[in-house]
């Protein structure tokens, strides 16, 4: 399944929506929500070997994603099971144009504090484990054009931000978060493509709370 599939947020808040009703079916007061989300990915500059060396920027990206949360009873703390996905087009500043994107799931946990701004915004920080199921670098310009990728890998984020209800159920939240998947050994019809993958998002989305 190519990667350039998943870019549609519908596709990713209707899998999530569907998985979170099958969990809250038996459980509806047992703190459970629902988030959706989206906003600008920057990736950083990534140092390229291999069939394609040189150092490539990148021009400002997107994310997008959704997760089914937990929000325990009495405590400050909730988790949740996160499902991403990244996307930017290199800026050919060095000979190379192409798209880097990553599909990740990821389990994050986060800490709110007490609610400012008279009890309307509940600022939170969080840290998450990802697992990278695809990421995925086709190069459409350069010494060595083609689809470099690999799966399985591991990386990790860490968010800070906040939510603000607009209704006892909905509420809004924005965060920013750095993701880091590290350096990368791409498989590519040129060979192997050493590539970083570190990003900073700027994130606006919507949690709905059963």
């Amino acid at each position: 399944m190519s990667i350039s599939s998943l870019t549609k947020p519908t596709l990713i808040v209707a899998t999530i929506a569907l998985i979170g009703s099958s969990a809250l079916a038996d459980s509806p007061d047992s703190g459970f929500y629902l988030k959706a989300f989206g906003g600008a990915s920057l990736l950083s500059e990534s140092d390229l070997a291999g069939p394609l060396t040189g150092t490539s920027g990148f021009d400002t990206g997107q994310v997008f994603g959704g997760a089914v949360g937990y929000d325990y009873a009495e405590s400050p703390f909730r988790s949740e099971l996160e499902f991403a996905y990244r996307t930017a087009e290199a800026d050919g500043a060095a000979g190379i144009t192409g798209d880097f994107a990553s599909t990740t799931l990821a389990l994050n946990g986060y800490y709110d504090f007490k609610p400012i701004a008279g009890g309307r915004l509940t600022p939170f920080v969080g840290a998450g484990l990802a697992y990278v199921t695809e990421i995925d670098f086709d190069v459409s310009g350069g010494a060595a054009p083609g689809e470099y990728s690999d799966t399985g890998v591991f990386g990790y984020q860490l968010m800070a931000g906040g939510a603000y209800p607009v209704s006892d159920r909905w509420s809004i939240t924005g965060e920013l978060r750095y993701f880091d998947a590290g350096s990368q050994s791409l498989s590519g019809p040129g060979g192997t493509l050493s590539a970083d993958y570190r990003s900073v998002d700027i994130i606006l989305g919507t949690a709905f709370r059963f």
